[in-house]
């Protein structure tokens, strides 16, 4: 795994630990959290991989969040009302990749 992929992996499992801690409401085994929590770090990061590895292989994408879906809805009817208000790919992308010095 990419050491950014590892990052992000270890972000994800970092926000979802604390939150879990504090609003267990036994969705998931308590004492199988427990023992993942047992584990060392890179015990858990391997656990991370194991997990987002198979939720990759099943093609499990979650939908849009609420907030995502009225942000999209957003969008479509700026853009219907205000079709002509575009920037071209190539600009953007060059624009983006003189950002970053590319």
């Amino acid at each position: 795994m990419e050491p950014l992929a590892y990052l992000l992996a270890f972000c994800s499992f970092a926000r979802l630990a604390g939150s879990a801690v504090g609003r267990y409401n036994g969705t998931m085994n308590a004492s199988l959290f427990d023992q993942v929590r047992k584990l060392s770090v890179e015990e858990q990061l391997e656990l991370v991989e194991a997990l987002w590895d198979s939720l990759v292989d099943r093609n499990a994408v979650p939908g849009p969040t609420n907030a995502q879906k009225e942000e999209l809805d957003r969008r479509i009817v700026d853009h219907t009302d205000n079709p002509e208000d575009v920037v071209p790919w190539d600009e953007v992308k060059d624009s983006a990749l003189t950002r970053i010095g590319r």
